[in-house]
């Protein structure tokens, strides 16, 4: 299944709206299946359309355009402005962008615009996207009364028309220290928060998109600062967006660590996220998500996992969800596999859901499996229902 949605609209307000707050096998998604799947949004990625940054020519257009000195370090520079400028300014930097290694993911993630508009709450006008080749990000931070407020990225391709904002421009910065100032953003954000459960009531804007900041950064820090926020002691709606990001965009080190929360975290609920998680991480993720839906202690989680199996073609995919039909314990988890296998391919599907229908020794197996075969239209399943109605 390939993830168009991720980046089309944003990246992190909520994680997959269709699975609900954590994630969860639903009923509309039995009734209304579905093929693209919607992840965490981030508000504010600018398009590529100018050429490349130069040290001399800053991405940025702006009423007033400061260059300053950072060889110093990041947060010195930062604090320096901050005693300077009592009203709202804007920071900006450039980045290394990373470039995601394996999995299924790639960069038809990001949709080709043609406008960098950047206004005064961090959004950019219309439409945005990072483009296929982009190399390097520039990081947007406001800073009102000495704090940053707001955080906004865009690829450096693009001329981002600040209009009447004062604008910052600090070079050179090192990669590690772009991903420490985001991240101790991204700790005063969670410190803040009062909703420890779901993205329930966070705001698409602040400081939460320097965590998207510190995913896209290619640097090593990068790693090691997602994997500190996916542990059992940070917010849930942390931990969540986090391993998104680990398994989204960080390549091997990042499937590992997602391969061994999905073996190991204690919450079920979170493993149960990290179903959908193991879907961006390639092949390697498969075997995870097969072991978890054959043994996982929580029937939750061998339901979702079933069901992202049953988005999966292949032969292994298929015999693990056959073997949940027959084998496992929990009725609903029995059920979500008829549904996790009504959306194989239909050449896969149709077949397997006409032996159900005929011979399995659960009745609500048989029932889900004829449920199934009706919403097919296949020309199979009508000479089916034929032959059961004239017996």
């Amino acid at each position: 299944m390939r993830l168009r949605s991720i980046f089309a609209t944003g990246l992190y307000l909520s994680l997959i709206p269709l699975l609900g707050a954590t994630g969860t096998w639903t009923e509309p998604m039995a009734a209304a299946p579905f093929a693209e799947v919607e992840a965490p949004t981030l508000t504010t990625i600018g398009p590529a359309q100018s050429a490349a940054t130069t040290a001399a020519e800053p991405p940025i257009r702006a009423a007033r355009l400061e260059h300053r000195d950072a060889s110093a370090g990041l947060s010195n520079a930062v604090t320096s402005i901050g005693r300077a400028e009592a009203g709202t300014v804007w920071l900006a930097w450039t980045a290394p962008i990373q470039k995601h290694a394996g999995g299924s993911s790639d960069r038809s993630w990001y949709h080709d615009v043609n406008r960098c508009v950047l206004d005064d709450d961090g959004n950019f006008e219309g439409s945005h996207g990072l483009g296929d080749d982009a190399e390097r990000l520039v990081v947007f931070a406001r800073l009102a009364n000495r704090t940053i407020d707001r955080v906004a990225i865009a690829d450096s391709r693009c001329t981002v028309d600040a209009g009447t904002k004062t604008v910052y421009f600090l070079e050179p910065v090192a990669p590690d220290q772009s991903v420490a100032l985001m991240a101790g953003l991204v700790r005063q954000e969670a410190a803040d928060t009062t909703n420890n459960d779901d993205d329930h009531g966070r705001g698409p804007h602040g400081r939460r998109n320097a965590l998207v900041a510190v995913a896209l950064t290619a640097d090593p820090s990068a790693d090691r600062v997602l994997e500190e926020f996916v542990a059992a002691s940070t917010p849930r709606w942390l931990r969540r967006d986090a391993a998104f990001w680990l398994g989204a965009a960080r390549g091997t080190p990042g499937a590992a660590v997602v391969e061994r929360l999905a073996r190991t975290d204690q919450d079920a609920h979170f493993r149960e996220h990290l179903t959908f998680v193991l879907t961006l991480v390639g092949d390697r993720g498969l075997d995870t998500l097969i072991e978890l839906a054959r043994h996982d202690a929580a029937s939750n989680v061998r339901g979702q996992a079933l069901f992202w199996l049953g988005q999966k073609a292949g032969e292994r995919a298929v015999r693990t969800l056959r073997s949940a039909v027959d084998d496992d314990p929990d009725h609903d988890v029995r059920v979500k596999a008829v549904f996790a296998i009504s959306q194989l391919p239909r050449d896969e599907s149709v077949p397997k859901l006409i032996e159900l229908a005929r011979t399995h020794r659960d009745p609500e197996v048989r029932k889900q499996a004829m449920f199934w075969l009706g919403q097919t239209g296949d020309p199979r399943a009508v000479e089916f229902f034929e032959a059961v109605l004239k017996k």
